[in-house]
């Protein structure tokens, strides 16, 4: 069946900007759009909505100037390639079961008070099934992704928390919904850990900063197009030292950018340069938090046939922190 959102390119959504023909100009175009309807939410306040409702509110304002089924849930089927130069795809719930499937996620989640009353350890736990069933049921044909980061972001701040997706990376978006489709959710706790925790956010941040400085003087590393998170306790590295700042290090291992804490490091990385190889446990958290079980690597089913990072440092210049 062909999919009638498309245009007889098979590969350009339909849409109301005139684009024919040109999926990445479309594309490009589309987050531009989205992007400014974003602020205007969060200058504005989210619409007055619940549930089932708030999400097609939230989709239905991203995406008003960009398609005419804005709001609406799709009406076809919908997979997605799980990896480059591979046959596996992931495949959604169909059509049919969208409203059902959303309206028991919503029940289950009500039947949790919405997460309130939560210590932040305790939200990520809750949270974590909750987030990888929204993304299976991915009920709108474009635009699940900003959609759903605004509605958790809600949620979260409903409950008390600032739940933030600025310093997740869209290559660790992605690999960590793999994961989830997969079975790997301590990979989603990690991310939302990240987005949670306010130290956590604050190294990843300034790691971010330095990369794209980095960028704006010639390297090659897009954060964006980087896996990208802090060290988890219990978890075992190695990689090839970028810079210390502070008690923060940067490292660049064969599967993503990490930032660790420099207390895991011998004499707290005291004799360590950049370009240094190093090896270690994770046992330190700013926060003090430690995870229920151990977070698996990221190359755990997760980072199969994708790009690998390049372990040559971008610069040596480490920014002090703010």
């Amino acid at each position: 069946m062909a999919d009638p959102y498309l245009q007889s390119d098979g590969a350009t959504l339909t849409n109301k900007l005139g684009i024919v023909g040109n999926p990445q100009l479309l594309t490009e175009v589309e987050a531009d759009y989205a992007l400014s309807r974003e602020a205007e939410i969060r200058r504005t306040g989210y619409p007055d909505k619940q549930g089932v409702d708030l999400l097609k509110a939230i989709h239905q304002h991203l995406y008003q100037d960009v398609y005419e089924w804005a709001g609406e849930f799709r009406q076809v089927n919908l997979s997605k390639q799980a990896f480059a130069q591979s046959d596996d795809a992931t495949t959604f719930s169909p059509p049919s079961r969208l409203a059902l499937e959303l309206g028991l996620l919503f029940e289950r989640l009500a039947a949790q008070d919405n997460l309130k009353n939560l210590s932040p350890a305790l939200f990520v736990e809750r949270l974590t099934p909750h987030f990888v069933t929204l993304n299976h049921i991915h009920p709108f044909r474009e635009g699940n992704g900003r959609t759903q980061t605004l509605f958790w972001r809600k949620i979260a701040r409903d409950a008390g928390h600032e739940l933030s997706f600025s310093v997740v990376s869209r290559e660790r978006m992605i690999a960590v919904s793999i994961a989830g489709e997969l079975g790997n959710t301590t990979s989603v706790a990690h991310m939302l850990s990240d987005a949670i925790d306010p130290a956590r956010r604050t190294a990843l941040h300034r790691a971010i900063t330095f990369l794209e400085n980095a960028r704006k003087k010639g390297s090659p590393v897009d954060w964006q197009e980087r896996f990208i998170a802090t060290t988890a306790p219990g978890q075992a590295y190695e990689g090839q030292l970028i810079g210390k700042s502070g008690q923060e290090f940067l490292f660049a291992s064969s599967d993503g950018l990490y930032v660790g804490w420099t207390k895991d490091l011998p004499q707290h990385g005291k004799d360590l340069a950049p370009g240094s190889f190093i090896t270690f446990d994770a046992s330190w958290s700013p926060s003090g938090d430690q995870p229920r079980e151990q977070t698996l690597s990221p190359s755990t089913d997760v980072h199969r046939n994708r790009q690998s990072l390049p372990t040559r440092h971008p610069t040596r210049d480490w920014p002090e922190p703010d």
